[in-house]
């Protein structure tokens, strides 16, 4: 399976770096290809028709509220075909309101037709691999 880890995380931060690797090597044991693309520097030329799952990483708000990365929208309605895809939605925990952000990813997602089979909140890097294993 073709599996996009689509991150909304900062590339300068060396813990979402680990994240992402962590997520992206239980993934690929599971025999899925993957591919990781970052959404605020690649939206302009990313296309999401060629995978089959689409997995969101974004980083909560840093105290209270849930304010969604402004590419997300974009990215969902305009980057290719999206609608009958199986996906899920994953934050990374920052502050109060990590399941409010992704219950606010889980909205973008099914608003342009994904099928939501998982969704979860990444604690810390040593967590990332068992929420990696659960992709796809």
């Amino acid at each position: 399976m073709r599996v996009l880890i689509l991150s909304f995380l900062s590339n300068d931060n060396e813990t979402h770096k680990k994240i992402l690797g962590e997520l992206d090597k239980a993934c690929t044991a599971k025999g899925n290809q993957v591919d990781i693309k970052n959404g605020n520097l690649e939206s302009d030329t990313l296309r999401t028709t060629g995978y089959d799952y689409i997995a969101v990483v974004v980083q909560a708000s840093p105290l209270f509220g849930a304010k969604v990365p402004e590419k997300l929208p974009f990215i969902m309605a305009q980057c290719g075909t999206v609608t009958g895809k199986k996906g899920c939605a994953l934050v990374v925990k920052r502050g109060f309101s990590s399941e409010k952000m992704c219950t606010k990813v889980m909205y973008y997602m099914e608003k342009e037709g994904m099928k939501l089979d998982y969704f979860d909140v990444i604690l810390n890097a040593d967590h990332a691999p068992s929420v990696g294993r659960k992709i796809g």
